[in-house]
Parts: structure tokens; C-alpha cells; sequence
């Protein structure tokens, strides 16, 4: 077993569940198939958040396990750090250290492809000490006019800045639809993985891809609940069966 993790600013029920992480971590790293793998540890900004994945890195560290830390949250004065962006880190596997930022964690790891092991949720019994829960989630994916692609782990909110903004023009699958820009069109994913969207014009829409064609002006582009980004039409934006892959000791 990895040794006990201790910090004064971790607590004893974090420090356990570290512990839990990086055993699980190191049962992994032994089934993967590239000879040397590298983990990403992906980490809020907070001082908790820090000290967590430096616990981590430490124990890998003790079992010559290559780490990497990524923060998929910019932080202060920066702007592109390790891991920005759309391009896959050089990771194998991500581990979530724990703390806030869990959708941001899954984001990464839709983002990046790769798969994603995390703590599960509320913190219900843990199964056999060996074995683990292994499922697959559909995200939305968005992809830009300047070419940029993200993801959205629940939802994609579109919010016209404009005073007056008119009409938009909408595809839905392949149907044409014109809608009123200045409400906003949110889009959401259902349990069976298509995307559902909502608009005044149309009602509720259970579709598998939405072009946001034309439109006056910019949107803002809100991505869990979040406010993401500037965005000018077209805006493309998918359902994406099975991208993010996560992983429950």
C-alpha cells in the first residue's frame, strides 16, 4: 500500500481519500500499455487544491510513476498554461485531486480524451478494494467559427449581447427553424445522449446536432452554468456519445 498521506492543510478525511486515489492510481498505471505512462493530476487553484495534488505527485513519485500537474481553470496571469486548450496534455491518465472544480475536471478529460479517475460522488461505499466502476458519458460538444472546439459536461446557454439583436436562424438536425434572438436558447443533454433544446418558437427539441447558422452581433456563450466566451455565428454544437470516460475506485 502507498504511504499515508499527511498536511496540515489537508484533512484526515482527505488525506484518506488521497490515499484511496493514488492506490488506485498506481493498479491503473499497471494496465496501461505505454511502457512508461505519465499521469495527469488535475487540480483547482486553491491552496487545498495545490497541496491535494502535491500529495499525490509525492506518492507517484515513490513508486517512479511520472506526474504532471494541469489545471484546466485559468488562473491568475495566465493565459496559456500547461494543458490550455484543446490539445491533449502529454498524459495517460488523469486523476481528479479533489476539491470544487469537478465539472472542470471532466471537461479536461472530454476535452483531452482521455480517461478520468475521480472520487464518486457524495461519497458512497466504495466496492471491492481492488475492483472499479468504468462508464462512459455523453457531453455536448461546441465547435466555432474561428475553428475552436470545447464541451459541456450539462449544458450550453446562448445569450444574445445585443439590445436588438433580431432573428436568429437555427438547424435543427436538418430542419430550418428562425427564432427570436434575444431569448436565450439553452441546450441540454438527455439520459439517452441526444441534446435538448428549448426555445420560444419551437417549444422543446430533442435533436442530435444544432447549427446556430445566423444571427446578428455576438452571444455570449455560457457552458455549465458558466460564463465561457464571446461567440459570433455559425456555432456548431453536437451531442457526443460515450466521450468522457470516468473511472470510480
Amino acid at each position: 500500500m502507498p504511504p499515508s498521506t499527511s498536511s496540515p492543510d489537508v484533512s484526515t478525511r482527505d488525506a484518506s481519500d488521497i490515499d484511496h486515489l493514488l492506490a488506485a492510481a498506481l493498479r491503473l498505471v499497471g494496465t496501461l500499455p505505454a511502457a512508461r505512462p505519465t499521469v495527469g493530476i488535475v487540480r483547482g487553484w486553491s491552496r487545498g487544491d495545490r497541496e491535494r495534488a502535491r500529495l499525490l505527485r509525492e506518492g507517484l513519485d515513490e513508486r517512479r510513476v511520472r506526474s504532471t500537474e494541469l489545471s484546466p481553470v485559468a488562473e491568475a496571469g495566465e493565459r496559456d498554461g500547461p494543458g490550455r486548450g484543446d490539445r491533449p496534455p502529454r498524459a495517460d491518465l488523469l486523476v481528479y485531486a479533489g476539491g470544487s472544480q469537478v465539472e472542470q475536471a471532466m471537461r479536461a478529460a472530454a476535452l483531452w480524451g482521455l480517461p478520468l479517475l475521480v472520487d464518486r460522488p457524495q461519497g458512497p461505499p466504495r466496492g471491492e478494494p481492488n475492483a472499479f466502476e468504468g462508464r462512459r458519458r455523453p457531453v455536448v460538444g461546441f465547435r466555432l467559427s474561428d475553428g475552436g472546439f470545447g464541451v459541456a459536461v450539462r449544458e450550453t446557454v446562448l445569450v444574445s449581447l445585443q439590445p436588438h439583436p433580431g432573428h436568429a436562424r437555427l438547424i435543427l438536425d436538418n430542419e430550418k427553424i428562425t427564432a427570436p434572438g434575444d431569448r436565450p436558447l439553452r441546450i441540454t443533454l438527455t439520459d439517452q445522449g441526444l441534446l435538448e433544446a428549448r426555445g420560444d418558437s419551437f417549444g422543446l427539441r430533442r435533436i442530435r446536432r444544432l447549427r446556430f447558422e445566423r444571427a446578428w452581433g455576438a452571444y455570449r456563450l455560457e457552458v455549465d452554468g458558466v460564463p465561457s466566451r464571446d461567440v459570433r455565428a455559425p456555432l456548431r454544437i453536437e451531442a457526443l456519445p460515450g466521450r468522457l470516460h470516468l473511472l470510480h475506485p
